[in-house]
């Protein structure tokens, strides 16, 4: 798992669907999709709901989103 997937997960995480991330984030819709899914593969659960009304967070999804807010702020605190 590298740091730089869990990132984009941290960033995808506010919007509510892939298409809205990819062009606020400035990146391809596809390229994040893929770093999500290798991340799920990775992890071994799902992060998101994913359905015709956008993209929902699981309850690990939340849980890993909780992790990566703290470790972001102490890596910014330090």
């Amino acid at each position: 798992m590298d740091w730089r997937k869990i990132r984009t997960f941290y960033n995808v995480s506010g919007f509510k669907s892939f298409s809205e991330a990819a062009r606020v984030l400035d990146k391809s819709q596809s390229t994040l999709s893929r770093d999500i899914l290798t991340l799920e593969k990775d992890l071994g659960f799902k992060l998101f709901l994913r359905n015709t009304d956008g993209i929902k967070l699981t309850s690990k999804g939340t849980n890993l989103l909780n992790i990566a807010k703290e470790f972001d702020q102490k890596v910014r605190n330090t």
